[in-house]
Order: structure tokens, then C-alpha cells, then sequence
């Protein structure tokens, strides 16, 4: 996560990423007279960026967490088990490499459903943010493909393929979208599948999160879309993939002796733009509007309008409307929610009878 609050003439700007910007969402939006800042930059990350919890799946979760760590928790308090937890080795603890979440309902988060992007689509921000940029990159969904090949699993479209005949009445309209076919290769399919990561889970919830927004009469709302290739990357094919984090990275640079010179105009272009935003609050476009939708899509070589008519022809937006045929206005969480994050949840052995159960009903062997 990265945090960078800053001042510009005297007027607050909020800029994060990530799990930071899920955490700047939710103060753009839950109610507070006092204002934190004008205008706030959201990179890569949304209220479904984060799993929320409710405080028994919390406890659940803990007790499983210290049964790991050979700690014994029948028949004992909660007191108990935490002061065990807390006098355990912290390599031990460091091993079990668990993720916390924000617990709903709760005084910070009182909506059960505040981490779907139904609830973002109804949700407008507090009237004192000015103006918002929110940003998708192209292959933000490359988190998931670094978690999954770390993974001792295969078959991977075999599964994806079930999980879509399992929970869609036109699994095959998705399958198709993304090439995805039963013996794929697993690299092949992991490539595929994350991109559907991206399109559902970061793409979807930025346009989510924008129709709601778009209600309120006060805040300019942006749309841009990074797609600059990572230059560094290791496991994944370096400068074809513009990755989650590589938004924040080019954007505050560090690195610059070792970006590629076909990439710096793309670059400097890029933190011009954000700067004039700084400094005036608006875009060289128009703001966005469910009937009227723009955004800048970052590249390479310079920086691109697009208008309603090209964004309506995206991938992107044709995922979005297949959304709506499976599940209305909670479409875009039931693909979210029921396949994707199904498909990586299974990745955890914890999980793994789910997805053998799933493929043996629906993509059995002949």
C-alpha cells in the first residue's frame, strides 16, 4: 500500500494505492461532516479490493489460524487461546502468512454489504470531495497470476470451465470472452483467467464505484485506465503486462536510470497529467457519466481520449454487460464473488475439495 497525503494551494489531496485506495474509498464515501481532503487520487484498488468479515467468521477464522500454530482451543475462552497466540514464536506466526480484514458491520464499516460493488454502484461521495480520479491498470489481476504460480495445482482451465457451468447459465459467453478452453495449457489459462481478475475485480469495480459517484452533483469523477508494460517484472513476460503496483512505481519514479527509453514519453506524460490534476483538480476530458462514459488510457508512447463509443466496445464493458444478463445490478458481484474468487480461493489447499467436487460434476474425465 502506498500513502502519499500532500498540500497544493492550500487545498488537501489524497493520493493511494491498492489496499490504500480501498481504504481512501471508504473515506470518500462514509459519511463525515468534516472534510479530509478535496481530491483524491484512488490507484488500483476499490471497496472489493478488501474481503470485510463479520466478527464470528473473525473468531472462526482466528481459532483456525491458532489451531495451525498447535495451540489447543476446545472448550476455552477466546482470552485464553489470544494470550497462547500472542506468547508464540514470531516466525511462527510470520509462517501462517494470513491476511487480516475489516470487520462489517461495525462502527467504521455499519454496512453488511459495503465490500460489493452493488453497494458501490448506490453509494455517492461525502460532499466535500471536489473531484476523484479513479484508475484501473490493464493487468492489475498479474497479483493473482504471482499467487497462483506459487501454487501446486494444475488443470486450470479444466477448473475455470467448471466453476463457470457450475454458477452461470452462459458460462460458455465467458469462456469464449477470454479463449479460455478445457485443455488449455496451465500457463496459457492462468494468463487468461487473471485477466478476467482484471476485468471483473478491478475494471468492473472502478465503473461500480463511478456510477455511484456519478450521482452526486458536487464531485467530478475521472476514469483512466494505466497500461504501460512493467519493465521489471520477473515471473511474468517484461514490458506486455502493465501490473498492479507498476501504476504507483512509474508514477513516483526510483528507478529511472533503468526505464526503457520507449517508455519514458508514456511516463512523463503520465506524471503530467497528475500533476495538473493536483494542481486544478480536472482531467483533459470529460468527466464520466454512465451515458456519456471517458477516460485516459495511459500507453507507451503518450497518453489517449476515449470516448463512449470506444470504451462501449472494450472487453471490459462487454464483461460488464454480460453481468447484468446473469445477475442485474449484483451481476458484476456474482462473477466476482461466485467464479473468480472462487477459482483463487481454491488455490488454497484449505479449500481444494470444493474445487475437485466442482470439476468431478461438471468437467468429468472420459
Amino acid at each position: 500500500m502506498v500513502k502519499d497525503l500532500f498540500l497544493a494551494y492550500e487545498v488537501a489531496q489524497a493520493r493511494w494505492q491498492s489496499a490504500g485506495a480501498a481504504s481512501l474509498a471508504l473515506h470518500n464515501a462514509s459519511f463525515r461532516s468534516e472534510p479530509l481532503y478535496r481530491k483524491s487520487i484512488n490507484l488500483s484498488g476499490s471497496t472489493t479490493t478488501l474481503v470485510t468479515m463479520t466478527p464470528e467468521e473473525h473468531q472462526n477464522e482466528f481459532l483456525y489460524q491458532a489451531e495451525i500454530l498447535g495451540i489447543d482451543t476446545r472448550d476455552r475462552s477466546m482470552r485464553d487461546v489470544a494470550i497462547e497466540v500472542a506468547d508464540a514464536p514470531t516466525e511462527a506466526i510470520r509462517g501462517l502468512k494470513y491476511c487480516g480484514a475489516p470487520c462489517s458491520p461495525s462502527e467504521l464499516i455499519p454496512e453488511s454489504d459495503w465490500a460489493t460493488m452493488l453497494h458501490a454502484r448506490h453509494t455517492k461521495p461525502n460532499a466535500w470531495l471536489e473531484s476523484q480520479i479513479v484508475c484501473s491498470s490493464t493487468y492489475d489481476g498479474s497479483m493473482s497470476h504471482l499467487v497462483a504460480i506459487g501454487q501446486e495445482r494444475t488443470q486450470l482451465a479444466r477448473l475455470f470451465t467448471a466453476i463457470c457451468r457450475a454458477k452461470l447459465n452462459e458460462p460458455q459467453f465467458l469462456l469464449d470472452m477470454y479463449h479460455i478452453k478445457e485443455d488449455d495449457d496451465d500457463a496459457i489459462a492462468l494468463e487468461r483467467i487473471c485477466q478476467a481478475v482484471t476485468d471483473v475485480g478491478f475494471d468492473g469495480a472502478a465503473v461500480s464505484g463511478l456510477l455511484g459517484a456519478s450521482e452526486s452533483p458536487i464531485t467530478r469523477n475521472y476514469l483512466v485506465l494505466f497500461d504501460i508494460g512493467n519493465p521489471f517484472s520477473e515471473l511474468l513476460e517484461k514490458g506486455r503486462f502493465a501490473t498492479h503496483t507498476w501504476d504507483i512505481v512509474s508514477l513516483l519514479g526510483g528507478y529511472e536510470d533503468l526505464v526503457p527509453e520507449d517508455l519514458r514519453q508514456g511516463i512523463s506524460e503520465w506524471r503530467r497529467m497528475i500533476l495538473h490534476y493536483c494542481h486544478t483538480g480536472q482531467l483533459p476530458c470529460e468527466t464520466w457519466r454512465p451515458l456519456s462514459q471517458s477516460a485516459m488510457l495511459v500507453q507507451k508512447d503518450g497518453i489517449q481520449h476515449l470516448d463512449h463509443k470506444l470504451l462501449a466496445q472494450s472487453r471490459a464493458q462487454k464483461i460488464l454487460q454480460f453481468a447484468g444478463r446473469e445477475g442485474g445490478e449484483g451481476g458484476c458481484d456474482l462473477l466476482w464473488e461466485k467464479v473468480i474468487r472462487f477459482f483463487l480461493k481454491t488455490g488454497n489447499p484449505r479449500y481444494s475439495h470444493e474445487a475437485s467436487a466442482i470439476v468431478d460434476a461438471y468437467c468429468p474425465k472420459h
